[in-house]
């Protein structure tokens, strides 16, 4: 018996390949092996090609899970030929091509590939699991008889809090000056634009030494230079440092300068970076859009849309101790009871013998 996890790109760097790479150290711990099936790689094991899977996973006894983030037409036509008794499918969810399709139409045209092939995967005899219950009502819209599982990614939370900071990424930023920190990709439906006007409205009315760390690789080009243009045109270029892919360790000693955790995104599947402040106990305040609140639960304050609502609330959470304090004791209770390795771990594991099992 062969266990075949397939995606588009394998990287120890990103979401997905963290919770690819944490699923494989589960199954190996079991016994079994895997092979791994992607177009690219950038991790220090072997990885085949997708044009292999047909090819290597010819059995009816091996078993074949698949990560769906975007388009990937190799993976969904072999699954649908798989002799593979046992195929299970774990969705990160879509960003929606309205977002890429001014900035990298490439990128949407991927992002619309992945929303056609849901229903096609939704078909399949294969298990669905979904990162959040905002993730599994994709599948539950084109196949609402089908059951979908909430299975939480694995993710590099143990690394982060166990790597010592390298805190000459925060040289001249542990000032006592408040520091806002933003971390995930640069990207359209992160709207760090909204980010940067609540910041300087929260600055305008109640802190200008406050200081925004946005804290995240840059994979859209020209996203990126129209978020470098605002910070100019907002007059907040002292006051906002865009610091680009960094280093776990680095990531670390950002978190530990950081006063409070920002989210503003439009739309997300998840959100790693809430059960990192969580399990690093940063105040988070959040706008509950997409699976925000699904991860956030009651650890962050919500506000609404609007940069005065943010400000406001940054400023409530600041300068209430007894419910910031109140708010991390719940985010550590809640990341250790849903989102630790062990949690997620018994529950893909639980998952996984019903896979096993046929």
């Amino acid at each position: 018996m062969r266990i075949g996890i397939a995606l588009p790109t394998l990287t120890d760097g990103d979401a997905v390949g963290h919770d690819v790479l944490g699923m494989a150290r589960v199954i190996r711990r079991r016994g079994y092996d895997v092979d791994f099936f992607a177009w690219n790689a950038r991790v220090k094991e072997p990885v085949r090609g997708l044009n292999e899977i047909a090819r290597v996973m010819r059995s009816p006894d091996d078993v074949f899970i698949y990560h769906h983030s975007i388009g990937c037409e190799p993976v969904v036509k072999a699954m649908e030929k798989l002799p593979c008794r046992r195929m299970a499918v774990k969705y990160h969810n879509v960003t929606p091509p309205k977002y890429f399709a001014k900035k990298n139409p490439k990128i949407a045209e991927g992002c619309q590939e992945g929303l056609d092939q849901i229903p096609r995967l939704a078909r399949l005899n294969a298990h669905l699991w979904a990162d959040s219950a905002f993730n599994a009502a994709d599948f539950t819209a084109v196949a609402p008889e089908k059951p979908v599982a909430v299975l939480p990614p694995f993710h590099q939370s143990d690394d982060l809090f166990q790597t010592d900071p390298d805190y000459r990424a925060v040289v001249g930023l542990d000032d006592w000056s408040t520091n806002i920190l933003l971390v995930g990709r640069v990207v359209p439906n992160k709207n760090v634009p909204l980010a940067i006007e609540a910041f300087a409205n929260y600055r305008e009315r109640f802190d200008p030494r406050a200081r925004l760390l946005v804290v995240g690789g840059m994979p859209v080009a020209e996203h990126a230079g129209a978020i470098y243009d605002l910070v100019r045109d907002s007059g907040q270029s002292g006051h906002v440092v865009i610091t680009g892919a960094i280093t776990v360790a680095q990531l670390k000693a950002m978190y530990l300068t950081a006063d409070v955790l920002l989210v503003t995104s439009e739309h997300e599947g998840f959100c790693v970076p809430l059960i990192e402040a969580m399990g690093l106990r940063v105040p988070v305040v959040a706008v509950p859009n997409a699976a925000v609140p699904f991860t956030a639960g009651d650890c962050a304050r919500f506000a609404d849309g609007t940069p005065e609502s943010i400000a406001d609330t940054i400023d409530a959470v600041l300068t209430d101790p007894a419910g910031r304090e109140s708010q991390l004791a719940r985010g550590w209770t809640r990341y250790a009871e849903n989102f630790s390795t062990a949690a997620i771990e018994g529950k893909f594991e639980a998952l996984l013998d019903e896979l096993l099992a046929g």
